[in-house]
Formats: structure tokens, C-alpha cells, sequence
């Protein structure tokens, strides 16, 4: 683990839930238990240290090359291993491939490249990170017989995360196979036409089980469940391309071409509860006497291009570049399925020029302007189609089945487009000593596919619960602009070698438009997201903090607590009251730049390599920090609440303890997420060849490295590089208990003979 939070102990939780209750106007208990005792005056269980781990990685590959004057030959074979932080999460991969290039003759040549691999992985429980950080300490892992303790007992009630740890079983398996073969030929000098032809297969495999043992699996006296997803996608090139040079100043690329490619995925799913024993898991779904229902789906679409690109150099001095793409989609409306896009880029090798061997010190320099536009249909497919959707309907006592309309139709959906300027330049200094690229881009994309919720009224709701469909809709516009830098030096050449690269980005990021009449889009009132005009995607609304409520003031405060001690906020509109409407402000999200250092040394065969990293100016909404600072005593708390309100000490900025479960999205836990990270650093030595050569070997090479084993930030989170799986443009930044990130140390050896 990077890190853990500072977390109460079972005393100082102990003391924080009698307080709230006291402030609450209760009288402070603890829930009866049977079968082990809660600790209230210990350390109790650190649930942290029980349900995270030091975990071993281990990675092993064999690469043969061989061939001859007409073919060539390369087989490679790789094995990784790596444990999760997490208890019993693990991943492993075996794969295999071989390549090969056959002249068949001297104007055909064949290639193909074949990879398979077998993954495997347990999968942490769902929500388990957020399981072990707020499950009171009181309670112990196990019962006082030995077995384990099924669940907390307090208001909040969360299953034993070690037991769900440990013996819930969530295994994935995932066999691919990917094979590209092509025939290259050619007609006549310079003018060539190949045909590619690709294949990649992926059967994927969960088997599940929550077993009598676990909270989550005993009610359902075991619950068991294997599914299987298969996808075929091939896709099909054809290309023709023509190289000439024109006397000695004129050079012409062409390449024209067709692609196809389509993809096929079928779904099942089968699930039984209420077995007799665990023994048997997943294995035998017919022992379950509870049925569920069992699923199945079929989902395809394809794609269609033509493309064609022209590249033209005078003189190695002057060069200009056009390409057009036509792509079609299936998963666009009918009249819609088309997208063109257009490019073309301009190059000036300004070295190439006479006039520029009088420039001292510059070694090289090229002037670089393109603008072009592409496509995005990564969207589900049939969005632009009306759907039913299957429910289940009783009349007289029976079930039948039935069908209703789930979504509209769309006709109109189509590409989501980004046009894109950039201009650059290429610098060459001392001789190459210095090289530096720098870019300039403007991007600005339209038509984005976003989803929008069709009110329930329209009948388009889900009759479960009462909420309506959403749909996917070509709205709004999003721009970004930005610079990037590049500049890598030869600080020292010689026996000794220093090199430098530094890498600099920045990016600004705003909203032009939402569609007709709308200037934000608040996804849920319950998170604390917003896409709003003028502000950057990924920006919060939140209600603006304004200390603590101290007896000589008015309350000005959505909580129940608005006693002396409540947290109190900003009343923005001015009515006295705290509303959602009238008093959040917004506040963007925008990284102001981010950076890259490596410094590479080497000295007789010794070899260094140094990477920081840094992001500076982005932020986090900390969802583990709000649930860890609501002061209940229902679920545990983070130590900063040591520091709270009480009537003897007021010089806080901590609420007080009260029993109010809500969360109030606030600016509190908008933290700055910036962090300075060194990210790798590795040495090694490679053996002289004087030495090897005794041995018979070519090659070897000894080195340990660290990934990640320092970072710096103010960020009070797991981890400030947060990523959560499933987060979109709108919501990303908020970190909702994401599987930790990691720091690790290797040692490998490398041979070649």
C-alpha cells in the first residue's frame, strides 16, 4: 500500500459514540452481541492491517528468434503473477505468441502474427475498501468459539469485510486468441497492395459464490452464480499504396484502402440459492432449491471505412500531408451512420534550407501546422433505436410475461466529432546535444454523446423503481486547449553518459455548450458532479463551508445538528435558509499542468534511471473522508476527529458529534490533489561481453527497481492518482473507495544466448 488513513482505535470510537448520542439527546449504548464481546477500551481491530497485505509479483518471459534468407521466426512466451493488496486477490497471465515473415516470392511477401493468453483473477468483493475503513473497531474478526463474526451489529451494518475477504469467491477466466495474417504484394516498383485479415476471439468466465458462512450469502443460504460472455471481432484491410521519387527533389506517398470490422458478443448467465452446504460452490447449481432467473444476450455492431492518404516532400524541405477518412457505424440512426473526416498537415525543414547553415548553434529546426477532425461511436450499440424491455407481469394470481417500452428511438444520433489545430516546431541545438518538441493544439468537439434522463412521466421509467430512462443524445460542445514540451539533452557524453527528458503538459478544459436551453446538467443530487457552461468537465457543486455554529449565531445549516458545534454554511442567496437550489457554488476541476522528469546514467556497464512525475492543480472529492468525518459513532472515523467540537473546546474547525447519518456534499472534502511522485527508479549492471563470452551467452543484465515509493501530496486519500473503473468525463475526480494503488520493489535478471 502507498498508504492507510489514520483511523480511530475501539477506545477513542468508543468515546466519540457517546457523544454523539449525548449530543443527540440519547442515552449511549451498545448493541447486544452474542458469542464474542465488543472492545471498548482497547485498541480493538485494526481492520486495515487485517484486510491489506505485502504482495508478491512475479513476471518470467523466453523470447526465440530464428530464420533464414526467406522467412523469419519469432516465438515469445510470458508468465505474471501478481497478489493484490487486498486479501485473496490475485491476477495471472500466461501467453504465448509467434510471429512470422515468409518471402514467397520476390513480389509476394506473407506475414502473421498469432498471440494467445489465459487470464485468471479473484476479484475483491464490491465496496469492500469502503467496508474495511468504517467498520467499528470494536468488533473483532472472529467469535470467541473461532469462527467468524458475520456482521457489525451497529445502526450502519456492514458484513465482516476479512470474512467477505476471504471466502466469498469471485473468480474471472478469460481466454484470447488474436491472429493477424496479410499478403503483401507487389505489382511494380513502388506500387504495392495488402490485404489484412485479423481475428480476435475472447471467451470470459465468472464464476461466484457467497457462501452460508458470510453475511451477504446467509440469508440466501448460499448463493451461486456462473456467466459467460464470448466475443468474436475480425476485422478486414485492404490497402494500396504507391512510392515514388521524381527526379531528386519530388517524393509521393499514396495509400488508399477499405477496412471492415464487426463484432459479435453472447451473453449467459445462470444463478441458484439455498444450498445445504458450501462444499460445492459454484460447481452444481441444481443442488440450489431457490431458482433465480437466467439471462442471455446478443449484442453486435460494425463498422465500415474508406481512408485515403497522400504525402508529398520537395526537396526534403517542404512537406504536405492530406488524408479522408469515411466511417460508417452501425450504432447511429438510419441516414446517419456516416462520418467524414478530413485532415491535412504542413512541414517546413527549415534546416534543409541554404540560408540556414549561418545559423550558429541551432543544429536543426522543423516548423510543424496540421488540422484535421475525427470521430468517436464508442456508445453502446441499438441507442438510436426504440427498446423494449422485458417485466414480469401477475393477473390472477399468475405470472405472465410482458414487454414495455424502455427507451425512444433516436434517428438523429450520430458521430461525435473533434476538430483539432495544431502547430509545432522541432529544435535541434549544440550539435543534437538539445532536442526540443513543442506543440501548440486547440480541440474542440461537438456533438458529444451524452446521456440525458427522459422524465418518468413519459411512461419511459422503470417500473421497479419509478425512475425514468435516460437516452443517448448528440448535445453540447467541449473545447480543450493546451501546450506540450519535449526536451531531451545530452548533458554528458563520454565513458560516463547523463541524459535528461522532461516532459511538460498543460491542458484547459472548458464546456461551450449543453444543448438548446441548457446550462448545466446535475446528474444526481446526491453526488457532487456537474457539467456546466463555462466550466471544466469533471467540476463539483457543493455547499461552501462557513465554520462551526457558535452560540451567539444564527444556524444556517441543512443538518439536523444545528446546535452549537454544527457545521454551518455560507447562505449565498440571502433568504436564511440553506437550499440546494439557492446556496451551492461550483467549483472547477482543472489540472494545471502536468510533468515528467527521467535522468538516465550509466557508467561501464553500471546503468541508473530516475522518473518523477507531477500533477499540479487537479482535485479530489474525498467520499472515504465525508463518511469518515460524519461523527455518529455508527461506523468508525478518521482521527481527525480527535479534534472535535466539545463545549470545552471550541477553537476547531471539526463538527461536533451528533447522530445525523446524512452526508452534506460540501467544499470540506475538496481537497487539492496535486502530487509529486517518483514513479520509477531503477539500476542495474550489464556484464561486459569479454566476460559472457567464456560462458557462451551474449547477454545479461542484473537490476532492481521501485515503482512508486515516495510521493508527496497534501491529498488526505489512499492515493491522489485515483482511478475508479466506470467513471465518465462528467463525474471523474471523485474518489469513491477505488482499489488502492500500490508501491513496488523488483529484482530481475535478464539473459540472452
Amino acid at each position: 500500500m502507498i498508504r492507510t488513513l489514520p483511523l480511530m482505535n475501539a477506545r477513542e470510537w468508543w468515546l466519540l459514540r457517546k457523544d454523539a448520542a449525548t449530543n443527540s439527546g440519547k442515552t449511549p449504548t451498545l448493541p447486544s452481541v452474542s458469542g464474542y464481546t465488543l472492545d471498548t477500551t482497547g485498541v480493538g481491530t485494526d481492520w486495515q492491517a487485517a484486510g491489506f497485505r505485502k504482495a508478491s509479483q512475479q513476471s518470467h518471459s523466453l523470447s526465440i528468434s530464428s530464420g533464414s534468407d526467406k522467412t523469419r521466426l519469432g516465438i515469445s512466451f510470458n508468465y505474471f503473477k501478481q497478489d493484490g493488496v487486498l486479501q485473496n486477490t490475485d491476477f495471472k497471465r500466461i501467453s504465448a505468441r509467434v510471429n512470422i515473415d515468409h518471402n514467397y516470392s520476390k513480389n509476394l511477401r506473407l506475414s502473421a502474427s498469432i498471440t494467445g493468453s489465459n487470464t485468471k483473477a479473484n476479484v475483491a468483493p464490491a465496496a469492500i475498501v469502503g467496508a474495511l475503513i468504517l467498520t467499528p473497531p470494536a468488533l473483532p474478526v472472529y467469535q470467541d468459539n473461532g469462527t467468524f463474526v458475520k456482521n457489525s451489529p451497529f445502526e450502519t451494518v456492514y458484513a465482516n469485510p476479512i470474512n467477505s475477504l476471504l471466502n466469498q469467491i469471485n473468480q474471472t477466466s478469460t481466454n484470447r486468441f488474436l491472429g493477424n495474417f496479410s499478403a503483401e504484394y507487389t505489382f511494380s516498383k513502388g506500387l504495392k497492395g495488402k490485404v489484412l485479415v485479423g481475428a480476435d476471439v475472447v471467451d470470459n468466465k465468472q464464476n461466484r459464490y457467497l457462501p452460508i458462512a458470510t453475511y451477504e450469502g446467509s440469508s440466501l443460504n448460499g448463493d451461486a452464480l456462473v456467466g459467460s460472455i464470448f466475443t468474436t471481432n475480425w476485422l478486414n484491410e485492404n490497402t494500396l499504396s504507391y512510392d515514388k521519387q521524381f527526379g531528386s527533389k519530388h517524393a509521393l506517398n499514396a495509400v488508399v484502402g477499405f477496412t471492415a470490422q464487426q463484432s459479435k458478443t453472447r451473453g449467459a448467465v445462470a444463478e441458484a440459492a439455498g444450498f445445504t452446504s458450501d462444499a460445492l460452490t459454484f460447481n452444481n447449481l441444481g443442488t440450489g432449491i431457490t431458482n433465480r432467473t437466467p439471462g442471455s444476450s446478443a449484442i453486435d455492431w460494425s463498422l465500415a471505412s474508406y481512408l485515403g492518404r497522400i504525402n508529398y516532400a520537395y526537396d526534403e524541405r517542404y512537406l504536405f500531408t492530406a488524408t479522408f477518412r469515411a466511417d460508417g457505424s452501425s450504432k447511429f440512426g438510419d441516414g446517419n451512420k456516416w462520418g467524414y473526416f478530413p485532415s491535412a498537415a504542413l512541414g517546413w525543414n527549415v534546416s534543409n534550407e541554404k540560408f540556414f547553415s549561418e545559423v550558429r548553434h541551432v543544429s536543426s529546426l522543423k516548423l510543424r501546422l496540421s488540422a484535421g477532425s475525427t470521430g468517436n461511436q464508442n456508445i453502446p450499440p441499438y441507442q438510436s433505436l426504440a427498446q423494449l424491455t422485458y417485466y414480469p407481469y401477475n393477473f390472477s394470481g399468475s405470472t405472465v410475461s410482458g414487454y414495455a417500452p424502455s427507451t425512444v428511438a433516436n434517428k438523429n444520433l450520430s458521430w461525435e466529432k473533434t476538430f483539432q489545430v495544431d502547430a509545432g516546431l522541432d529544435v535541434g541545438l549544440l550539435n543534437e546535444r538539445i532536442h526540443l518538441t513543442a506543440d501548440y493544439y486547440y480541440k474542440k468537439t461537438t456533438d458529444l454523446l451524452l446521456t440525458r434522463t427522459v422524465p418518468g412521466t413519459s411512461g419511459l421509467s422503470d417500473v421497479y423503481n419509478g425512475q425514468g430512462s435516460t437516452t443517448y443524445q448528440n448535445v453540447g460542445a467541449v473545447s480543450n486547449q493546451g501546450i506540450e514540451l519535449n526536451i531531451n539533452s545530452r548533458n554528458i557524453t563520454g565513458p560516463f553518459k547523463w541524459t535528461t527528458i522532461l516532459i511538460y503538459a498543460k491542458n484547459t478544459n472548458k464546456i461551450l455548450s449543453l444543448g438548446d436551453g441548457v446550462d448545466q446538467y446535475i446528474p444526481s443530487s446526491s453526488a457532487p458532479s456537474i457539467a456546466k457552461v463555462g466550466h471544466p468537465l469533471g467540476s463539483f457543486i457543493v455547499y461552501q463551508t462557513d465554520g462551526l455554529i457558535q452560540k451567539d449565531t444564527k444556524p444556517l445549516t441543512p443538518q439536523a445538528n444545528n446546535k452549537p458545534g454544527g457545521q454551518q454554511y455560507k447562505d449565498l442567496n440571502g433568504d436564511g435558509l440553506i437550499t440546494q437550489a439557492g446556496d451551492r457554488i461550483v467549483i472547477d476541476n482543472q489540472i494545471k499542468f502536468t510533468a515528467g522528469l527521467t535522468n538516465t546514467f550509466s557508467y561501464k556497464g553500471f546503468d541508473l534511471s530516475v522518473f518523477f512525475q507531477a500533477s499540479v492543480g487537479g482535485k479530489l472529492y474525498n467520499v472515504n473522508r465525508a463518511n469518515l468525518e460524519l461523527a455518529t459513532g455508527y461506523t468508525n472515523a478518521s482521527k481527525v476527529l480527535l479534534d472535535r467540537w466539545t463545549p470545552t473546546h471550541t477553537n476547531t474547525d471539526v463538527k461536533a458529534a451528533y447522530q445525523d447519518p446524512a452526508i452534506t456534499i460540501s467544499d470540506r472534502f475538496i481537497e487539492d490533489a496535486t502530487y509529486y511522485r517518483l514513479k520509477n527508479a531503477s539500476f542495474g549492471y550489464t556484464v561486459p561481453k569479454a566476460v559472457l563470452t567464456r560462458v557462451g551467452l551474449q547477454a545479461l543484465r542484473l537490476y532492481v527497481s521501485a515503482q512508486n515509493p515516495v510521493t508527496w501530496t497534501k491529498y488526505t486519500g489512499f492515493d491522489p492518482e485515483v482511478s475508479s473503473s466506470g467513471q465518465s468525463l462528467i463525474n471523474r475526480g471523485v474518489d469513491d473507495g477505488a482499489y488502492p494503488n500500490s508501491k513496488t520493489y523488483l529484482a530481475g535478471l535478464s539473459i540472452t544466448f
